[in-house]
């Protein structure tokens, strides 16, 4: 296996800058740490740090759905895969660790839970993206979807939770069921969007 070094770092930038930028602001603001991207403004700011991340690393994906959805599919081998996964989570951690430096409350644990509706939420947030990223590319359509999504409730950042849950030392069961059961939904989504999005969605012109 042939590891790519600018893409690895690509994801761990890519994550970092949404976790520090967008997630470490919205707290700064006053919001809730479990859904930092609440309110229009906010949401608006995330899709466009995205846009702008997967403008300047061409290629990269940033957010785990994304990166779980292509190595189930096979685009992405399995051990590339799990590197940008591992890099997303370091950006997430080193941006965590700095917001908690600053006295910032990276993780508030209370109330955050796995539900049906979130489950369902997040299994339709990441097929929509994935259809919306794969044809038409990390760029400012797929960054102004991204902020439609989450304004919707539909939690996309799941490597700025992790991170959080890391830095917080909120690791207890129930939020590592809700934020890696609410990640898995989404990377299944993305998935069923690689394998079944051509067939219900037609061929691209």
């Amino acid at each position: 296996m042939e590891m790519d070094n600018r893409k690895m770092m690509a994801e761990c930038v890519g994550s970092l800058t949404v976790t520090l930028v967008v997630w470490g602001t919205a707290l700064a603001a006053g919001d809730n740490a479990d859904a930092p991207h609440q309110g229009a403004v906010a949401a608006g700011a995330a899709g466009v740090t995205l846009a702008i991340m997967w403008m300047v690393f061409r290629g990269s994906e940033i957010l785990p759905i994304l990166t779980i959805g292509n190595m189930a599919s096979g685009r992405t081998e399995w051990q590339n895969g799990a590197l940008n996964f591992c890099m997303q989570i370091l950006g997430a951690l080193i941006a965590g660790a700095i917001m908690a430096w600053q006295g910032a409350e990276v993780f508030n644990s209370d109330g955050v839970e796995l539900t049906s509706t979130g489950a369902a939420m997040a299994l339709i947030g990441g097929f929509l993206l994935m259809v919306v990223w794969d044809r038409l590319g990390g760029g400012w359509e797929s960054g102004a979807f991204a902020a439609v999504l989450i304004l919707a409730g539909i939690s996309l950042a799941s490597a700025s939770s992790i991170g959080g849950m890391v830095v917080e030392g909120a690791w207890d069961g129930s939020n590592f069921f809700a934020v890696f059961g609410t990640l898995i939904c989404g990377g299944l989504g993305a998935w069923l969007a690689t394998e079944f999005g051509s067939k219900v969605l037609g061929e691209e012109e």
